[in-house]
């Protein structure tokens, strides 16, 4: 029998396929693309965990400060403080 959490996380993957199957036209997405994107989300958790600490960010994923940084550049994840506002009209 699977625990609540467990269930919970399936419920959420099957979701996030069943989406991602929509946008790609109704073709798999790659397993490249699958763990870029898990790889993004669990790096976004880090950062909201530790108020967008990228230091204990990267302590806490158990990675170095400058491959969080590298990972973070690959995967397009732009800290809040350096997105740019857009011109008001």
């Amino acid at each position: 029998m699977q625990s609540g959490s467990t269930m919970n996380i399936d419920l959420q993957l099957r979701d996030l396929e069943r989406r991602a199957h929509e946008r790609s036209g109704g073709r798999p997405m790659p397993l490249q693309d699958w763990v870029a994107l898990a790889e993004a989300w669990r790096i976004s958790e880090a950062l909201r965990e530790t108020r967008g600490n990228r230091a204990a960010a990267a302590r806490a994923l158990g990675i170095g400060r400058r491959t969080l940084y590298t990972k973070m550049e690959k995967l397009g994840l732009t800290p809040v403080w350096m997105v740019r506002n857009p011109p008001e009209s």
